[in-house]
């Protein structure tokens, strides 16, 4: 899971330029495949196309940075160690207006916008700017202004030295699984944040599974294809020296087909009658300047072969859906693998639930749509309908950023996962988490989505590994749904860890631990601090799920529910959700130090103000103290005392609590036991479950109307602290 972007709401002061770049570069790192042979890049990604006007070698001159016309040029230093395209300066440049009449020569059905002074909302974080240079727009295309990411064909970032360059090319002789292809000094992390800054962008506001950019440093030139697994960049090559591979590079893109261009084809604008066209717009709630669009989402049977059936599977099995463009999500491209909203089902004549996600394309692991077939088929409570859904299919449904990792010219070889783009329709799923009528209906809500989580891993081995506040829903008569089943894991049969190993069920046998996959996954607002651990990465179990069952309670309420918190308050407690994170060597995205402090004392990072009524505040501190144990050393026999005179004093008679309390008194106790069993519990629901049950039996000890206030969140994204 990579880095999300923007920045926290909740950060208390704007990041600088430098910060905001060093975290778009560290989303994307790792993730850049390179460098591939220039004339092999053109055959694999863009196929020829005939006419090209004819292009010599001194086709194109140095251009001119756009951003520093004003400035006079930086000298060219060579650092020691460069190859020989660093040890030559060339001062000459042309204007930026004749580089890109040069440029148009070769993209007839392009127009060729200057966008470097004009920011798209698209690319601006936190506010800093980073759009293109220059823009390729479909000739007479209709756009929002002079840069617009999601009319885009292509774009084109320019920067004035070669010593920009944010790869470096292996010299001869260098074993390319040796070489590190990403640089990382000073010099050149803002040419690469640019480059993931514009791609993030780009595929945000479109309907792209693929897409090209171009890069120029100085007099050098790179080709980048980037999908939704990583980016393949070219070797670098002298555009001065050699304007073909440039000229034909803009020529075949030029002439290829929407599909090749890496248009997702299976999204197209709706045709509809304007009565039509109006009781949709009603149902959906879509303003009439907003355009519709035609979604096709395969059905359950629809089988084919991918090498084969390059048109598609069969006639009737597919079918279309009416609806808007999703909601503009700034992020990271790899972050952005789901996307979801409601559609009009024309067959139905009923409003269903979409989901598109980018699923790992692995032999053992099981679609989304599996997933729910499995999950009804055993019968598993509070789930919603499966509709149908399945893999898409046709150019671009795949990544094929991996299939490059062993070619001999790839660099700092890593292994890379394949994706393949996946839909779904889900019936009625109800309302947000966050609609939330009384604190009673949204404990109940919780406590479904923990029973379905507990039927999927109890009886069918299936661990979630994504409880977030999307994935929690109410229905109508205020019950719990869980959906977003995209990244469970299926528990080996039989077995379960615990804190020492793996216990048989079958043969009550230990047996050393076997790991799950270690893949990070889940909502960073929502992980739990082992998973966010500096340390060796831990592979994802059930009470990290548990855990965030816990953070989802908590946001909700302090971001929603009315108290005496002042807007300063509660966006400094909601730091413990959006506190700013980093990105480490694998990947992985590492902090969650404010979470661990609120383990280790909740009462000092609770906010004085926050008073909730006496059932939801026994229901937050049960929840941290029964999870806090993962974090703690061995306690002390206060700790136990005091757990003992707790229990009490809420009428709870415990009497594994009173036979500790006894061997306490007598010194003839086994700490090391109780603490132990502790941890196990953590290991099932049933601590969770059953003080659920206990505490929503006393309905009349609930407040009646507490909903939620979404005037306070009004409040707290304009408040100054969230405002970029």
């Amino acid at each position: 899971m990579a880095y999300t972007f923007p920045k926290s709401q909740a950060s208390a002061s704007k990041l600088s330029k430098s910060a905001v770049q060093a975290q778009l570069v560290g989303s994307f790192a790792g993730h850049f495949i390179g460098a591939m042979p220039v004339h092999e890049f053109l055959d694999t990604f863009l196929p020829e196309a005939d006419g090209c006007p004819a292009a010599s070698n001194e086709e194109f001159s140095p251009v001119e940075n756009p951003r520093r016309k004003n400035q006079k040029p930086r000298s060219w230093v060579s650092p020691q160690g460069e190859d020989f395209f660093d040890m030559e300066p060339k001062p000459e440049r042309a204007t930026f207006g004749q580089f890109m009449e040069s440029l148009q020569k070769f993209t007839d059905n392009f127009d060729l916008v200057e966008t470097s002074s004009c920011p798209d909302p698209s690319v601006v974080i936190d506010g800093h700017e980073f759009q293109p240079d220059i823009a390729l727009y479909n000739r007479g295309s209709t756009r929002k202004g002079v840069t617009d990411m999601s009319a885009m064909e292509a774009w084109i970032t320019i920067k004035p030295s070669m010593q920009q360059d944010p790869f470096r090319d292996p010299m001869h002789g260098v074993l390319q699984e040796y070489h590190k292809f990403e640089r990382s000094s000073d010099e050149e992390i803002p040419a690469r944040a640019h480059m993931v800054a514009c791609a993030d962008a780009f595929f945000a506001t479109q309907f792209r599974r693929f897409g090209f950019s171009i890069l120029i440093c100085g007099f050098l030139a790179r080709f980048v294809r980037w999908d939704h697994a990583g980016a393949v960049v070219s070797q670098r090559f002298d555009y001065t020296d050699d304007g073909i591979p440039l000229a034909q590079f803009l020529w075949r893109l030029n002439c290829a087909s929407p599909e090749l261009r890496g248009v997702d084809v299976s999204v197209t604008p709706a045709t509809l009658a304007e009565s039509e066209d109006r009781s949709i717009r009603k149902l959906l709630g879509v303003c009439r300047s907003d355009p519709l669009y035609c979604y096709i989402v395969p059905d359950d049977n629809a089988s084919h072969d991918k090498a084969t059936d390059v048109k598609g599977p069969r006639f009737g099995t597919n079918h279309c859906y009416i609806g808007p463009r999703p909601t503009l999500q700034q992020c990271s491209l790899l972050d952005q693998r789901t996307r979801a909203l409601n559609l009009w089902d024309p067959r139905q004549k009923k409003i269903v639930f979409f989901k598109e996600s980018w699923r790992q394309d692995l032999t053992a692991a099981r679609t989304e749509s599996d997933i729910y077939r499995a999950l009804h088929y055993h019968g598993i409570p509070h789930i919603p309908s499966f509709e149908h859904g399945g893999d898409m299919y046709g150019l671009g449904s795949e990544t094929v950023t991996y299939s490059f990792y062993e070619a001999w010219w790839c660099c700092d070889r890593k292994a890379y996962h394949p994706f393949i783009q996946h839909r779904i329709i889900l019936g009625d799923i109800g309302r947000p988490l966050n609609s939330f009528r009384s604190t009673y209906e949204l404990v109940t809500a919780i406590r479904d989505a923990i029973e379905a989580h507990e039927y999927a891993y109890e009886f069918y081995d299936i661990l979630h590994r994504n409880i977030n506040t999307e994935n929690i829903r109410i229905t109508s008569d205020g019950r719990g749904l869980l959906m977003g089943w995209e990244f469970c894991t299926w528990v080996e049969k039989g077995i379960r860890p615990t804190c020492a190993g793996i216990l048989d069920r079958e043969t009550s046998d230990w047996i050393p631990q076997k790991d799950p996959l270690l893949d990070q996954t889940g909502t960073r607002r929502f992980m739990s601090t082992a998973l966010l651990a500096r340390e060796t990465p831990k592979p994802h179990r059930l009470e990290d799920d548990m855990e965030s069952f816990l953070y989802v309670l908590m946001y909700t309420v302090i971001r929603y529910l009315p108290s005496n918190m002042s807007v300063e308050e509660r966006n400094t407690f909601l730091q413990l959700f959006d506190e700013e994170y980093e990105t480490d060597a694998l990947g992985r995205v590492v902090g969650g130090e404010r979470k661990l402090d609120c383990f280790e004392d909740p009462d000092r990072h609770f906010p004085k103000s926050f008073k909730p009524h006496l059932m939801l505040d026994h229901q937050l501190r049960f929840l941290y103290k029964g999870l806090s144990v993962r974090y703690q050393e061995r306690p002390s026999l206060n700790y136990f005392h005091a757990s003992f005179v707790d229990a009490c004093g809420r009428g709870r008679y415990d009497y594994a609590a009173e036979d500790l309390r006894w061997q306490i008194l007598t010194g003839n106790h086994h700490l090391d036991d109780f603490y132990h069993s502790q941890r196990d519990k953590l290991l099932y629901h049933d601590w969770i479950m059953e003080d659920l049950d206990d505490t929503l039996k006393e309905r009349q000890r609930w407040p009646e109307a507490d909903a939620a206030d979404h005037n306070l969140d009004m409040i707290y994204l304009a408040s100054p602290s969230n405002v970029s």
